[in-house]
């Protein structure tokens, strides 16, 4: 067949059809500008204790949305691609805790880096963190000093958490506040 006829113009007529087939669904749903880049304004939601990781988060990027990496006593994995466990060596509560902070921001930048590397350069990726957890600056601060240019944004819902807007502005991120009450809203 001719490069006029069913041949090569049939398929890209048919793939563009099969494109406006698979988001039919966002009918009237139109991408935005976020990060720099166009996506879907569909936010995964960010479950802590590692229920959104960089699976979920990288897919969801993929497609064309918005991943959310947790944050929280993320994963790291060893060089098999094994889960590394968290075992506190430390002997009194505060160096327990600084181990902990650690574990936290290590598994959070391997989220991140996993994620991303899935997403292959669509959609976006965002962290969440629970602000009332300990040490969640010191958490977020390092997630994102060592992800730069990886994440795009960062939600966080429990607590109030006040600095998080100059901690956003500072590492050049977007911050997308999650509002779950009228105090929060105001």
């Amino acid at each position: 067949s001719s490069a006029y006829g069913n041949g090569i113009w049939g398929s890209v007529r048919g793939a563009r059809q099969a494109e406006r087939k698979r988001f039919i669904v966002f009918k009237g749903l139109k991408p935005i500008l976020y990060g720099g880049r166009e996506v879907w304004p569909l936010v995964e939601g960010g479950k802590g204790v590692s229920a959104t990781n960089h699976m979920s988060s990288g897919a969801w990027a993929a497609a064309g949305g918005i991943g959310t990496v947790s944050a929280v006593n993320a994963d790291s994995y060893d060089a098999d691609g094994k889960i590394i466990p968290q075992i506190y060596r430390a002997l009194t509560r505060k160096e327990r805790h600084e181990e902990l902070i650690q574990y936290a921001i290590d598994g959070a930048v391997e989220q991140v880096k996993r994620a991303y590397d899935i997403a292959s350069g669509k959609g976006a990726i965002n962290i969440n963190v629970l602000w009332e957890m300990g040490g969640a600056q010191q958490v977020l601060e390092g997630v994102l000093e060592r992800t730069k240019g990886l994440v795009t944004g960062v939600t966080c819902g429990a607590g109030m958490p006040y600095k998080l807007s100059e901690i956003a502005a500072r590492h050049n991120v977007n911050y997308l506040p999650i509002i779950s009450s009228a105090r929060a809203f105001r």
